[in-house]
């Protein structure tokens, strides 16, 4: 396939996500210390009474981050045009996911295994990761998303499938997050997706196919 030369357009955008990136992440830190000064009750979570603990710890972390990785140098290699766009549309994910974080005043469940402590993450946890993000689940919705924009890659798309729901599981075995949190990111993602198409879409030279299409 013929290589798009990069533009200094892609190297603008990609500064403009990088930069909406980055605020997103001072604002998450920002966030968390402002609720580490208030003593939140922990809630109750039916379905992780059921499963037992389980440490997923170094999938979570350092299997993460091997995996965003690896799938922004795919795109780098394959395909860059694409990458502003991907950049933008996982910084859109975190600002929103700050905002649900600010609105869920509750505490992590009894029993969490922390992540990022050692290996790639060592130095991460407490700085800009942090126990207390729970709603919705950034490590299922992070790949979900990415399955999302990359539907005409079937075998990307699958991978970033398989990963979500793995990191669901995981997230779920090492009390990271309660089900609502895995759950409602499954929900709230395609909405995110939806909303960077709107206001960003011009950027994505192979947009996807919409998830639900009117009958014709």
């Amino acid at each position: 396939m013929r290589r798009t030369p990069l533009t200094r357009h892609w190297f603008a955008w990609t500064g403009i996500g990088l930069a909406m990136l980055a605020a997103a992440y001072v604002l998450l830190e920002a966030l968390c210390r402002y609720r580490d000064g208030f003593t939140f009750p922990p809630g109750i979570d039916l379905l992780c009474r059921l499963l037992p603990l389980k440490d997923w710890t170094a999938f979570l972390s350092g299997g993460f981050i091997t995996f965003l990785t690896a799938f922004f140098l795919y795109w780098l290699v394959k395909e860059p045009v694409r990458v502003p766009y991907l950049v933008i549309a996982t910084a859109m994910l975190m600002l929103v996911r700050n905002l649900f974080l600010l609105l869920t005043p509750v505490a992590a469940l009894p029993g969490l295994m922390p992540l990022y402590q050692g290996g790639l993450g060592d130095g991460l946890h407490g700085v800009l990761l942090h126990d207390q993000e729970l709603f919705f689940s950034g490590h299922t919705g992070v790949p979900f998303l990415y399955f999302l924009l990359c539907r005409r890659r079937p075998a990307v798309a699958y991978a970033c499938l398989a990963v979500s729901l793995l990191n669901a599981v995981g997230v779920l075995f090492t009390r990271n997050h309660y089900s609502i949190d895995v759950l409602g990111a499954f929900f709230i993602v395609p909405t995110i997706a939806a909303l960077t198409r709107i206001l960003f879409g011009r950027l994505d030279p192979e947009p996807e196919p919409k998830l639900i299409s009117s009958p014709t």
